[in-house]
């Protein structure tokens, strides 16, 4: 079971991986700082129902892209 799931990791495409999390994480931080930016509570929590889910899913990738990571060097 450990080794399927090392197998698997191991064809996580990283790189790649890693430039969809930074992308991500950039449009989620620039979604919440244009709703601070604007003051109003609608765009605040607008853009933190929005934002949110994409910054847990850039984190996701992220994380899945360092097991891949660990389990390409084992």
């Amino acid at each position: 079971m450990m080794s399927r799931l090392l197998s698997l990791l191991a064809k996580w495409p990283t790189d790649r991986a890693l430039r969809w999390a930074c992308t991500l994480g950039l449009i989620a931080l620039v979604m919440m700082v244009a709703a601070v930016f604007t003051g109003t509570p609608l765009p605040v929590v607008g853009s933190m129902a929005l934002a949110q889910p994409i910054g847990v899913l850039a984190c996701l990738i992220l994380g899945l892209s360092i097991a891949a990571d660990v389990a390409r060097r084992r």
